[in-house]
Order: C-alpha cells, then structure tokens, then sequence
C-alpha cells in the first residue's frame, strides 16, 4: 500500500517493516516490542474492525463474575486498554 502524502498527513501513519501504523504506536514501537505480560496477564487479540469493543466487554463481565455494577466503574479503554495506543487516558464524561 503507498501512503500518499495526503494519506500520510490525513492520517498520521509511519511504517514500521515497510507496515503502516499510526504515528504514536510507531512512536513508541520499542516499548511495545519488549512488553513482558505478567503471569496473570490476559491479553486480547482480535482483528481490526472485528468486534474488539465487544470482546473486551465479555471478558470484563467474565473477570467481575456477571457483576454489571462493576464493569460500569470506568470505561473500556481504562478497563483493558490498548497495548498500541500510548496515549492518556481518556474521559468518559461522566461525573466521579
């Protein structure tokens, strides 16, 4: 895939491998690539634009025991973040 300079800036991709990836995930590539998963680690791995979201929410809802309550106490992205995505945290718009 050619990245034109459109794209590129559109998108604020770098390659990693000759592979396109978002400029923050490339920026901290080492970081990703000497991430050690602790023993109670659990890691999800889907495919892009598969159902993501929804795979975290089961597993969370597995992990709190069917415990709606508590898979409500932050949003996913706080719940399971995304190894990739190095970035702050973010809002969920709700009040504390």
């Amino acid at each position: 895939m050619a990245l034109t300079p459109e794209l590129n800036k559109q998108t604020k991709l770098k390659k990693v491998a000759g592979i396109p990836l978002q400029a923050p995930t490339v920026d901290n590539w080492r970081q990703i690539q000497t991430f050690k998963a602790k023993p109670d680690d659990l890691l999800i791995c889907t495919y892009p634009k598969s159902g993501t979201t929804w795979i975290q929410e089961v597993v969370d809802m597995i992990e709190q025991n069917g415990d709606v309550e508590k898979c409500r106490r932050a949003i996913i992205q706080h719940r399971h973040p995304f190894i990739e995505w190095a970035r702050p945290p973010q809002s969920s718009g709700k009040s504390p």
